[in-house]
């Protein structure tokens, strides 16, 4: 078969979208399946620790911590102590993420790597939402003036607060006369777990608070702030199959070619060809072309055939019922690669696409791929429960995070796969349709904040002198905590992780407090999922490494607390 890899590999959810259609990919967590009562590392998963399992509390958390008179807000958090031994026994803390913790209640059990770690140590698993989403926001109305407090400094203090301050339910009993919580990190050992975005959540509070945490796990954590990232798309076109890679490539030139030209004509030929005759920006079309390519980040091991390989058999003309013959290395070539990707976004991608979105209805229209409309709903909804990216959004314009998936002026990098319209620029502009100045107030970017202040302030992909594993025994850029470094072999957001093939000095070496994992042919947190590691031998490998080593870290700090240190 054309796909190989898609034997292998499948979306954790089909719902689970790498990215609302023309707007960067956002960096969650895999949503994880429901729980199987079935053996996995050396114990039953119990087919009760399932959302009834999961009970839900609350936790009163500064708005500003910088500026406390400002008042509170509730922050909520999923808890599972069906494991925990008692008080002083460890707790494991899953950073918070960018989307409400709805449908995340199986990080709290041993479906998933920290439920499962929380479970190996006797300890209770806690999932935290992050301010600004579901229903942990201090305010309804999300504008340029209320966003002000969505900030890295607060989501991070917010984590450090919980951690010293929670009256856990768990715990609240468990002595009266006790001189201080008896889930305090002072007595309990706190492990702080993350993939992507929380994984760097979790690295920048190993480098820059730490003490409350006693160890730290971190998948596919991208410290590093990138202004352009078209690197995102070389570990893609590693995983597509080389004849559908080489035919994308003949497409995207082919578009270049004409979105650059002088015939209208052709170009809105081009565009009805692929569905989009409504699409009224050049650029915006470019964009749609590679929404396709964002799928790839959502992939597990789980379970078959996924949306990459779907397309790369459009491409390669090969879509059910078409009874074509494999193509061979050299691909079908340009025509025939063009009707086939064609077909398949007319068929596949548009299709319902807008609808998802929860603001159109008509499941053909191609409205919600258009992103110079200020009125779109894509823009004007402020409310929490938008499906339009805004909060995430704002991080990336105001911290400004950035990461655009971009080529072109500003990229280091140059990639084939995609358009020359889909620039810096692209995704830049989109920040002022999202943010317009509201109360004199505006996001980071338009007042000149850049990536290289915010990598000078997190330590970004750490010390480029650490080249050899004695070095990153010290742990760095973690700054000797003990850290867990994992990442995937084709994660598209491996660029901004401590394995990036451009950090300076190279990817960081394992060490002893610090050690690197990568997963063969793995994509983006695929050791989360403990049913990855029930379908790859190298995912549980891992996984079985990944919780012996807490389990280590675990008993060193009892061992120190014995000592008196």
């Amino acid at each position: 078969m054309l796909a190989l890899l898609a034997l292998l590999l499948l979306p954790c959810l089909p719902g689970a979208l790498a990215s609302y259609p023309n707007q960067p990919p956002r960096l969650r967590r895999p949503i994880p399946p429901g729980p199987r009562p079935l053996l996995s590392h050396g114990f039953r998963r119990d087919s009760s620790l399932g959302v009834a399992a999961v009970h839900e509390g609350s936790f009163e958390q500064l708005i500003d911590h910088a500026n406390p008179s400002l008042g509170t807000f509730w922050q909520r958090y999923w808890w599972n102590a069906d494991h925990y031994g008692g008080p002083t026994w460890p707790i494991v803390l899953n950073a918070p993420g960018e989307s409400s913790i709805d449908g995340y209640q199986g990080y709290a059990t041993n479906t998933t790597l920290p439920g499962a770690m929380a479970q190996a140590v006797g300890g209770a698993a806690i999932v935290l939402e992050h301010r600004y989403w579901g229903r942990s926001s201090p305010y309804a109305n999300l504008t340029a003036a209320t966003l002000q407090h969505l900030t890295l400094q607060n989501a991070m203090r917010d984590v450090v607060r919980f951690a010293h301050l929670a009256d856990l339910p768990f715990v609240r009993n468990a002595s009266a006369n006790a001189t201080q919580s008896p889930s305090s990190p002072a007595s309990t050992p706190w492990v702080l777990s993350g993939c992507s975005y929380p994984g760097a959540l979790t690295a920048w509070l190993a480098a820059l608070a730490p003490g409350t945490f006693a160890a730290y796990h971190t998948s596919s954590a991208v410290v590093q702030a990138l202004s352009t990232m078209c690197e995102y798309f070389a570990p893609v076109e590693r995983a597509m199959p080389s004849n559908c890679s080489s035919d994308f490539r003949r497409i995207i030139a082919h578009v270049d070619q004409v979105l650059a030209g002088p015939d209208d004509t052709q170009v809105a030929r081009l565009k009805q060809q692929f569905g989009f005759a409504d699409l009224r920006y050049n650029d915006d079309f470019a964009a749609a072309l590679v929404n396709g390519l964002f799928d790839w980040q959502n992939t597990q091991f789980y379970t078959g055939y996924d949306p990459l390989h779907r397309m790369c058999d459009y491409i390669e003309n090969m879509w059910p019922g078409s009874n074509a013959t494999d193509p061979g290395a050299r691909g079908v070539g340009l025509l025939k690669a063009t009707a086939g990707f064609a077909k398949w976004s007319r068929d596949v991608m548009i299709p319902g696409s807008c609808v998802k979105t929860g603001y159109w209805s008509d499941k053909n229209t191609t409205a919600c791929y258009d992103t110079h409309d200020a009125s779109s709903p894509v823009f004007a909804d402020t409310s929490v429960a938008n499906t339009g990216n805004r909060q995430w959004m704002w991080l990336l314009c105001n911290e400004p995070f950035e990461y655009w998936q971009a080529c072109g002026p500003g990229s280091e990098y140059q990639s084939g796969l995609v358009p020359k319209l889909l620039d810096r620029a692209y995704w830049r502009r989109q920040c002022a349709l999202f943010f317009p100045d509201t109360d004199g107030m505006t996001y980071g970017l338009r007042k000149g904040r850049s990536v290289d202040a915010l990598n000078a302030l997190t330590g970004g992909w750490g010390d480029s002198s650490i080249t050899t594993a004695a070095m990153a025994a010290q742990g760095s850029p973690a700054r000797g905590q003990p850290i867990i470094w994992t990442n995937g072999e084709f994660d598209p957001w491996r660029p901004a992780t401590v394995s990036a093939d451009r950090r300076p000095g190279g990817p960081l070496p394992s060490g002893d407090n610090a050690p690197v994992w990568i997963i063969p042919r793995g994509s983006h947190c695929n050791d989360l999922l403990m049913r990855n590691g029930e379908a790859n031998a190298d995912v549980a490998r891992i996984q079985r490494g990944e919780i012996d080593q807490v389990k280590r870290w675990v008993q060193d700090f009892y061992a120190r607390r014995a000592r008196g240190l």
